[in-house]
């Protein structure tokens, strides 16, 4: 008896009168060709979608690309086993989201089978495979569940983020599969757009606003806003509205790699030429959206992405609009802490910090810091009681250490150049346009083609509207500014 025959037990042919329709879809992952062309067939003909994968890679390479409502998976397999997929499919899917049926061989019967529930499989069948019991156990599985393409939304009124969780559907298109990241304005989910069959990620704001209210028309304004950064190295917004509870949420292009956050974890420093790499995009970006009276207001090693593309990497900015989106005040609110600065302020320029009128330039500060930081592994004014937290009531701002006395090997133009983002009046700082042109010349790369319009940038009110504007300073943009 071959390989392929103890595989599987093939049942009789089925004849029209046992046909059923069923609008799930199901992927089969086996590396052996001739068991997924007997399996296949079957579980089409009982009106089940297949997709069929024939290693581990290509199964999660499927699962980003297609809304899958069970997974049969071969447990023994070349390179990435099934044990492996199973693995990483749970980082990701809860076993009620998205239901696994290992297959295991009769030799190994016990011991793979303990793995696998151990690992999250929720049931499992035997080589060589009985064609009825697999279509018995993923009935089972499927009883009294929804398709992933037709779900409705869930009764429940969402209206905090503490009410969302994996399999939940928001507005009859986005299922969310497994929570991404969360911090201070929310959370971020890995979705499914189900009409279109394509993944995306979802950020819900951790801010609710009441239909018909002020605070509602003001984030229609904003999320019309942030869609207006079109430029290859911004994240790409698709949709944004709100929840039945009123809670917002913005669609956004699913990214894969890591954040710049990462990178510097890992390495501590980047070399000057990395830097270009990340930071010539970062300012591009930032040049395109102040040209259109947008501030991104929080420029972080958070907010900037290491895409991994069809080809090679594309550097992708987060969060554009976010801040202004759910008001200045939660800035405010994360400003001190028992007479210390935390987190996002450490970025942020000192007209910013002191709630006066600011521009894009705010943006190329917090760029400076940043860009000093990737070069010598600190911040050029440390956070705490004796960094930002004493300055937030002075009206001294030192100038900070020079780049080259913590990184000898920079050029003296990349150090005046670091040094010119980070002085303390905006209007000595060069807007985001200059800052590539210059960083592009100091590293010896190819950057803007063209110097930029050397007009200052749209200027904001602080949120309390109090202080003078900055000098040369243009009215406010309309949106931007309510």
């Amino acid at each position: 008896m071959t390989k392929t025959s103890k595989m599987i037990e093939a049942p009789q042919t089925p004849t029209p009168t046992q046909a059923t329709s069923s609008p799930f879809t199901i992927l089969l992952v086996d590396d052996v060709k001739a068991v997924r062309r007997a399996v296949a067939p079957f579980l089409e003909f009982e009106g089940y979608r297949v997709l069929e994968a024939e290693d581990g890679l290509e199964a999660l390479t499927l699962i980003d690309d297609h809304p899958v409502d069970l997974v049969l998976l071969d447990i023994s397999m070349p390179g990435m086993d099934g044990f492996e997929v199973l693995t990483q499919l749970r980082q990701r899917f809860a076993p009620e989201v998205l239901p696994v049926i290992i297959s295991t061989g009769e030799s190994t019967e016990s011991t793979d089978q303990l793995r696998g529930f151990d690992l999250g499989a929720n049931d499992y069948v035997t080589k060589p495979i009985d064609m009825a019991v697999v279509l018995a156990r993923i009935l089972a599985q499927l009883r009294g569940r929804q398709p992933l393409r037709d779900s409705p939304v869930f009764s429940r009124i969402i209206s905090t983020i503490d009410d969302v969780e994996p399999g939940i559907v928001l507005e009859k298109k986005y299922r969310l599969d497994a929570l991404i990241d969360c911090g201070a304005y929310g959370a971020v989910y890995r979705a499914t757009h189900l009409q279109l069959d394509r993944p995306v990620a979802l950020k819900l704001l951790a801010a609710s606003f009441k239909t018909g209210g002020t605070s509602l028309a003001r984030f229609q304004q904003e999320g019309i806003s942030t869609c207006r950064v079109q430029h290859p190295h911004a994240v790409s917004i698709l949709d944004f509205s709100l929840t039945n509870g009123g809670l917002p949420f913005l669609v956004m292009e699913l990214l894969r790699g890591r954040t710049l956050e990462d990178e510097m974890l890992e390495h501590g420093t980047l070399s000057p030429q990395r830097c270009g790499e990340i930071f010539l995009p970062v300012c591009e970006v930032l040049q395109e959206a102040h040209s259109v009276g947008i501030i991104h207001r929080d420029i972080k090693p958070k907010n900037i992405f290491l895409h991994l593309g069809r080809q090679s990497e594309v550097v992708k900015v987060l969060d554009f609009g976010i801040a202004k989106m759910v008001g200045e005040a939660s800035f405010a609110q994360r400003l001190t802490n028992a007479g210390s600065v935390v987190g996002t302020p450490a970025y942020m320029a000192p007209e910013r910090l002191k709630d006066r009128p600011y521009d894009g330039r705010s943006d190329v500060f917090s760029v400076g810091v940043l860009l000093f930081e990737c070069l010598t592994g600190r911040r050029p004014i440390p956070s705490g009681q004796q960094g930002l937290g004493k300055l937030l009531h002075s009206e001294n701002w030192p100038p900070p250490p020079l780049l080259r006395s913590l990184r000898p090997e920079c050029s003296e133009a990349l150090e005046k150049l670091v040094s010119g983002t980070l002085v303390h009046a905006p209007e000595d700082r060069p807007s985001a346009g200059q800052l590539a042109v210059e960083l592009a010349a100091a590293l010896g790369l190819e950057g803007l083609q063209k110097q930029p319009d050397a007009s200052p940038p749209t200027s904001v009110e602080p949120a309390s509207g109090q202080g003078p504007k900055a000098p040369n300073a243009q009215p406010p943009n309309p949106i931007e500014s309510k």
